[in-house]
């Protein structure tokens, strides 16, 4: 019996460092510097993980402070979150990557309503990560004036637009039911999103998310986090 319960105190010690040698030797544990590509351009940010078991936990370090991030780090695959306030409201982004060396590359999503490409160097192995390099080649330029339709459960609209694409980059101008707004968005691809600030009938931020071939373009349209609707769209 005494035999028995050396035995068995000896697995549990042998378990316990097993444990914390995992925790001790994540590839994720550490600081790193990171950078994502949003509507708005590309965000620098700094990555604190802290790694027990596959359990996840830390801070993102932003210009205007610091964020609580929880997830998981399974071998070289991490997963995490954090909450921003995005126009008075909560706003979840979910991060997921694969670890190389030092380095880390994966996708953001925007609450569930887009996603884009964020990138990371762990910190003192080289300069600040650089700005996300977009996978996909432009392939469409979307400049100039554009006619489009809207629809949502609360009615109908035609909008028009008139955008100015620099490589990704996109601005442009918004004049339609809620007014005339300035716009901000990128065009990866055949992908385009943009969104404006409006203010009168809608106050908040409306979002266009979707694809086009330079002459055509639908997807789906968020009024401000209250309504969802669809979009299309034909360049004059």
């Amino acid at each position: 019996m005494k035999k028995l319960v050396n035995i068995l105190s000896v697995l549990a010690l042998a378990v316990a460092a097993a444990v914390a040698a995992l925790a001790q030797t994540s590839p994720a544990a550490g600081e790193w510097d990171a950078a994502m590509n949003t509507p708005g351009g590309v965000r620098n940010f700094k990555l604190m993980f802290k790694v027990e078991g596959e359990k996840l936990t830390g801070t993102v370090g932003r210009d205007t402070g610091s964020l609580p991030l929880t997830g998981t780090a399974k071998g070289n695959d991490v997963q995490f979150s954090y909450t921003v306030n995005y126009n008075g409201n909560d706003l979840v982004l979910t991060m997921t990557g694969k670890i190389t060396g030092n380095d880390i590359k994966g996708t953001v999503s925007f609450g569930g309503m887009a996603e884009d490409e964020w990138t990371a160097k762990r910190a003192g192995a080289a300069a600040a990560a650089a700005p996300v390099a977009s996978s996909t080649t432009n392939q469409v330029d979307v400049t100039g004036s554009w006619d489009a339709e809207v629809q949502t459960e609360q009615g109908s609209g035609n909008p028009a637009f008139t955008f100015k694409q620099e490589g990704e980059k996109l601005t442009g101008n918004y004049k339609g039911l809620l007014g005339e707004a300035p716009l901000t968005g990128t065009v990866k691809g055949d992908k385009i999103e943009f969104s404006m600030k409006v203010s009168g009938q809608l106050e908040g931020t409306v979002t266009y998310t979707g694809t086009t071939d330079g002459k055509t373009m639908k997807g789906k349209v968020s009024l401000a986090g209250i309504g969802e609707g669809t979009f299309t769209g034909k360049k004059k």
